[in-house]
Formats: C-alpha cells, sequence, structure tokens
C-alpha cells in the first residue's frame, strides 16, 4: 500500500491531535507540579512523593526492550496502538471518580489508588511505546515529522496558558482545592487525553508482510544489546552520560514542595505548571532546529547546562516568582535531553535497521536509573533537607556534561548510513 497526498495530510492531522493533546492532558496530572503538592494533601511523606515518579519512571521506560522486536513484525501497528492507548487513559477514570470519594474520609486509601492508577497508566505507555514510533514512522513522511512536533509544540505552548487559567480556578480556596478540585482536574485529563488520541485510530497505515528477516534482533535482543554494549565505545559513553544526568532529576519532584513549604507558593502551582508547558513546548522548537544545524551533542551539553540551572536557582530562590525560572529551566532541560537524546541513538545505530535495538537498549540502561532518582532524592530529603537534594542533582548534571563531553558526535559518521 502506497500512501496518497490525501493519505499522508491526513495521518499529519492525526498524529498532530494526539502530539498537542498530550502535553495538555499530561500536565493536569504533572509528576512534576500537580501529583506531589496532591500526595502532600494525602499525607504522603517525601520517600512516597519520590516513589510515584520512581513507579512511572520504571513501568513507562523499561517494556521497549521486550516488545520492540514484536512491534516491528505487526502487519499494522494501529489497532494494537489505539487500544492501549485507550486503557492507558482509562485508568485515569478511578482516579477522578476516587479522589472527591476518599479524599477527606480515607485519605490512605485515595494514597494506594493514586499509585495503582498512575502505575496502570504508565505501564501501558510502556507497552505503547514503540508502536507510536511504528506507527509515526510508517505514517508520515521524514520531511514532515520535524513540522509534526513542531507545530505541536507551539500550538500546545499557546494553549497552556488556558492550563494555567483552568488549574487556578480548579485548585483556588483555602483547601487549594482539595478534594474536588482535584477531582475535576483528573476527569479533565482524562478527557483531552481521550479525544486527543481518538483520531489515530483512523491512520491510514501501509500493510506490512512480517519478516524476521527484516529486523537482525529478531530473537535475540537481549545478546545484542550485551553486543552493543561492548563494541560501540561511543554509544557506551553516551549511555553512561544519560544514567548520570537521569540520576540528576532526584531533584524534580521536590522543587514544587520546597516552594510551597518555604516560600509558601502553594498559590503558584497552576502558573508554574504552565511554565513546565510553555517552557517544554517553545523550548523543543528550538532544540530541534538548533539540533538539526549543529549537532545533537551540543544540544545534549547545553541542556546539561539547564539541569545544573535548576536545582541552583532552586537553593536560591527569594521567593514565588523566582521559582518560575526553576521550573523553567528543568523544563528546558529535559526537553532538550528527550529530542536530543532520541534523535542521537538513532544517529548511533548508524542504519535504520537498528534503531529499535539501540533505542531499547537506551531505554532499558534508563530505566531503573529513573525509577532510584526520586526515591533518592525522598529518603535524602527526608534526613537532609531539600537543599542538599539540589546540590547534588546539579552535581549529576555537571557529571553528566563532563561524559557527554567524552562521546563523540555520531552524525559525522553516520549520517550517510542512516536509511541505506
Amino acid at each position: 500500500m502506497t500512501l496518497s497526498r490525501p493519505d499522508k495530510r491526513w495521518n499529519f492531522l492525526a498524529c498532530l491531535s494526539d502530539a498537542v493533546g498530550w502535553p495538555l492532558g499530561a500536565a493536569l496530572i504533572s509528576t512534576t507540579t500537580i501529583l506531589p503538592v496532591f500526595l502532600g494533601h494525602l499525607g504522603a511523606g517525601n520517600v512516597a512523593v519520590g516513589a510515584l515518579p520512581a513507579l512511572y519512571n520504571l513501568l513507562m521506560y523499561l517494556p521497549g526492550l521486550w516488545l520492540a522486536g514484536h512491534i516491528g513484525r505487526l502487519r499494522r501497528a494501529r489497532g494494537y496502538l489505539f487500544w492501549v492507548a485507550i486503557a492507558e487513559r482509562v485508568a485515569l477514570i478511578p482516579l477522578a471518580v476516587l479522589t472527591p470519594t476518599w479524599g477527606r474520609t480515607h485519605p490512605h486509601w485515595l494514597l494506594w489508588a493514586v499509585f495503582g492508577c498512575i502505575g496502570f497508566h504508565a505501564a501501558m505507555m510502556g507497552l505503547n511505546q514503540p508502536a507510536y514510533w511504528v506507527v509515526v514512522g510508517k505514517c508520515v513522511p521524514a520531511h514532515w515529522r520535524g513540522r509534526l512536533f513542531g507545530y505541536a509544540g507551539g500550538v500546545a505552548g499557546v494553549l497552556g496558558l488556558g492550563v494555567e487559567r483552568l488549574l487556578h480556578h480548579l485548585l483556588s480556596g483555602p483547601d487549594g482545592g482539595f478534594p474536588d478540585g482535584y477531582g475535576v482536574a483528573f476527569w479533565i485529563a482524562f478527557t483531552v487525553l481521550t479525544v486527543s488520541v481518538l483520531p489515530l485510530g483512523a491512520v491510514r497505515e501501509p500493510v506490512r508482510v512480517p519478516a524476521d528477516a527484516d529486523d537482525p534482533h529478531t530473537g535475540h535482543y537481549w545478546k545484542d544489546s550485551v553486543r552493543v554494549w561492548r563494541t560501540d565505545a561511543g554509544f557506551r559513553r553516551f549511555l553512561r552520560a544519560q544514567v548520570a544526568g537521569t540520576l540528576a532529576a532526584l531533584a524534580t519532584p521536590f522543587f514544587v514542595l520546597d516552594a510551597a513549604h518555604r516560600l509558601h507558593a502553594g498559590g503558584f502551582v497552576p502558573g508554574y505548571t504552565a511554565a513546565l508547558v510553555l517552557a517544554a513546548a517553545f523550548g523543543g522548537l528550538g532544540w530541534g532546529a538548533w539540533g538539526d544545524r549543529a549537532g545533537n551533542k551540543r544540544v545534549l551539553l547545553a541542556a546539561s547546562v539547564c539541569l545544573i540551572l535548576a536545582p541552583v536557582l532552586a537553593v536560591l530562590a527569594p521567593s514565588p516568582l523566582a521559582y518560575y525560572g526553576v521550573f523553567a529551566a528543568s523544563a528546558l532541560g529535559v526537553a532538550g535531553i528527550g529530542i536530543a537524546g532520541n534523535n542521537i541513538v538513532m544517529e548511533y545505530a548508524g542504519t535504520a535497521r537498528d534503531i529499535p535495538l539501540y533505542t531499547a537498549l537506551y531505554n532499558a540502561v534508563t530505566a531503573l536509573p529513573r525509577a532510584a532518582a526520586p526515591l533518592l532524592g525522598g529518603s535524602l530529603a527526608d534526613r537532609l533537607g531539600y537543599a542538599p537534594v539540589f546540590l547534588l542533582s546539579a552535581a549529576l548534571a555537571l557529571v553528566s556534561l563532563l561524559l557527554t563531553l567524552r562521546a563523540h558526535e555520531p552524525r559525522r559518521v553516520q549520517s550517510a548510513l542512516m536509511f541505506p
């Protein structure tokens, strides 16, 4: 099946709908701003606050290594992608229902429900990530993909201002919107994420005839992953840098709690959430354009600088307004690492047939540090306070920057081999 130009346009719009709706809906259940404060209302301590993003990251990033080969052999990945995405969103319904029901009467029950719902939501995302990139790769022409995520980022950035106003309304009042305002926010998150993903179920995906020969790693991804780690020194250096950078995220869930406790900035949480959305959206446009021109290694280095600045600014912030810089720097750093990290992995792979293997290895190596970081941060925060956690985060981001300097820029030697 060859896609016509109308097919390509429809696919572009369908993927654009999801790419716009995802950051907007995710902002309403943000593990950086919304959920840490919500858990605080439930009486959760720092370790529990850190455990939620730990669980989220582990379940979202680890399954890829097992599923990459299977997803690649599907004749069409669209159906798998759509129904798993629906299950991912349905997981938010119990959270929306139980929040106003148990919020005041059974907060400990609700705490367990949060972990169950968000954990299932993250697990479905982990099962779906390989399928998403297969569908985008088959349905959207390569020279349209930059525009796809660029336009999506711009639209999401503008609409992010509306998210700030909505959250300000829902989370206002002496009780900080707890529990009813949070329940409504979770319902809206479910609605936005579900409506925006519906067009993905109707993308016009070419049929692919499965053949084991198409993927040289089918059946032995683990063995080939070990071989890549041992033989590809440049990629190994890059992975080590990413592990250090991932561990630097140990401070992220505690920025909003530090601002709320030390600076009495509880009323600024909607604004901080909007700062995350805006910085990630418009920063992503800049990172992507710069990476195309100058190489992804430079973007990784600059993003590491942002991740150094965010915790340093958190230690020094004298007011709630100054804390906007913390969330903006953090979002810029995360966006830069996300964009350049995924792109540079494909360049290290060298050929299209090796991209699933390298991507799965990247996700697997960073999955455990992603899970460990917030747990470590919560444990240290209980013992030492937030400031030492922030300084350790800055130190780890600096280590990541120095390790990235030692990794070579693969584009110089691999770009000609990408799609033979």
